[in-house]
């Protein structure tokens, strides 16, 4: 898909940033923490994107690695402009704020996204269901009415299913990127 966009596809761009303008987002909230920054990260991750396509190298790097990098350097500027301001209580500097940065996490959350996205919805909602809510096996059962064993069957299918995902990612043409 990125080499569409590198072609001038506007729908092939918007395409990438519905499925990739949240988690920039999200890494704009914890690095910078302000809202209309992170829209701002948004917005100029999306038109570097746009502007520099033909520079992306998938032999270097995956797409989101490629755009977390974009994202995390746009954040960085955002952040130096900022202090460069006069600053007003409450504003924190990109290294100020708790933990600092950890751009790892950032593209290793992209990852598991697109192998949860990649396994049918079933394991996918067994998976969510347990590890992002914390539910057990039985409260799964409860929640979604199928018996216990079904639940069973479906979280080490599913569990099969995601480690292969992880460890084989598809090609990007087969992802869109």
């Amino acid at each position: 898909m990125i080499g569409l966009v590198a072609g001038g596809d506007e729908q092939a761009l918007s395409e990438l940033y519905d499925r990739y303008s949240r988690p920039v987002y999200a890494t704009g909230m914890r690095l910078l923490g302000d809202a209309q920054l992170a829209e701002e990260l948004v917005q100029d991750a999306f038109t570097s994107i746009w502007r520099s396509a033909a520079s992306f190298d998938p032999s270097r790097a995956s797409f989101a690695t490629w755009l977390y990098r974009i994202a995390r350097n746009r954040a960085t500027d955002l952040d130096r402009r900022r202090r460069a301001r006069p600053s007003s209580a409450g504003e924190y500097g990109l290294y100020a704020l708790p933990g600092g940065p950890r751009p790892e996490e950032a593209v290793d959350a992209w990852d598991v996204s697109t192998a949860l996205s990649s396994i049918p919805s079933e394991h996918r909602e067994v998976l969510e269901l347990a590890y992002f809510e914390g539910l057990s096996q039985r409260e799964i059962s409860r929640r979604t009415g199928l018996p216990l064993g079904t639940i069973k069957s479906r979280t080490t299918a599913a569990l099969k299913r995601f480690r292969h995902a992880i460890a084989n990612p598809a090609p990007r043409e087969a992802r869109g990127e």
